[in-house]
């Protein structure tokens, strides 16, 4: 655990167990493959198919920008912020492979700067950093800085500025054990329709991190059956789709206590929406302790078990 001042407030996130907080940003950080015909597939040819999605969304989590390397996040207080792995910083890097002083942070409404201590080797884009104002990853492509096997970058989140650091040697990228998942079955892809609001609707989502939430715009809602039971759920606005952030009869047994993700694309040709609940998957903070995720809302928790999608478990 690093040890913090009075400046910040350390989130640690679900780990094993819920312990009371966690994203975003996440980021909610939005992942989906191509998008899905509508129409069922071939079962070989499909079970084929997600083989090779489900091993592309493991690399992705041991991936240099995946959740597995994270090794803090910690809220900047206006003003000036230091950061190192001595004790009397702010950001205490312990354990990690940091200088006593790396430099420190100067907080200034979302304007953040960044001030590298002489001597500290800080690159941006491979360039030595002395002084660099950073672009955080709500104002568009996050300043990403490295020190050796270090990097960090700021991160906002309803008017809270963070860093979010990374270890690329991280011992959690090596020791993963892979994602548990159901068994493949086409009868998980269902066909939706698409209902809109009137106007699209702002809404406030509690995440696993207590007092932050998470604003996403919910354009409308997905309407299907599964075994002949009509059902719903409210989507947001992701990229050229939608995110469904849900809950379901396995929430909490086999699948993971926070709820699970999906991501679908726009209406096809023909009005509909493919909801292959075979890509359902785990949010980010069932991999680390460092991600902010929003948590399901009341009628997003579908009445029903989802046996579909990834599980909630150490192995396959």
């Amino acid at each position: 655990m690093h040890a913090n001042s009075w400046k910040f407030v350390r989130l640690a996130a679900f780990g094993r167990c819920i312990v009371g907080l966690v994203l975003l940003a996440a980021s909610v950080l939005l992942t989906a493959g191509a998008a899905d015909p509508p129409g069922p597939p071939a079962s070989s040819d499909y079970s084929l198919a997600m083989a090779k999605w489900r091993a592309e969304r493991e690399a992705e989590l041991k991936g240099p920008d995946g959740w597995l390397n994270l090794a803090g996040l910690y809220w900047l207080a206006e003003g000036n912020s230091s950061m190192g792995s001595a004790p009397g910083n702010d950001i205490v890097l312990a354990d990690l492979p940091a200088p006593p002083r790396l430099g420190e942070f100067l907080v200034q409404g979302e304007d953040v700067v960044f001030r590298a201590e002489p001597g500290a080797e800080v690159f941006g884009n491979g360039d030595p950093v002395t002084e660099l104002r950073l672009v955080h990853d709500e104002a568009g492509r996050p300043t990403v800085l490295t020190h050796g096997t270090l990097s960090w970058h700021a991160i906002h989140r309803m008017g809270q500025m963070g860093v979010r650091l990374r270890d690329l040697n991280h011992p959690a990228v090596s020791a993963f054990p892979g994602i548990r998942s159901y068994p493949t079955d086409t009868a998980w892809r269902v066909a939706a329709r698409f209902l809109a609001y009137d106007e699209p609707r702002e809404r406030i989502l509690s995440t696993v991190v207590e007092g932050l939430g998470w604003q996403p715009t919910a354009p409308g809602t997905l309407e299907f059956e599964i075994g002949g039971e009509p059902l719903s759920l409210e989507a947001y606005a992701a990229g050229p789709g939608y995110l469904l952030i849900f809950a379901d009869l396995t929430t909490g047994k086999t699948t993971y206590p926070a709820g699970r993700y999906l991501y679908a694309f726009g209406p096809g040709p023909d009005g509909t929406v493919m909801l292959d609940f075979n890509k359902a998957i785990n949010p980010p903070c069932a991999f680390t302790d460092f991600a902010t995720c929003p948590l399901p809302q009341r009628r997003n928790r579908l009445k029903i078990a989802i046996e579909a999608g990834e599980q909630y478990g150490k192995s396959r």
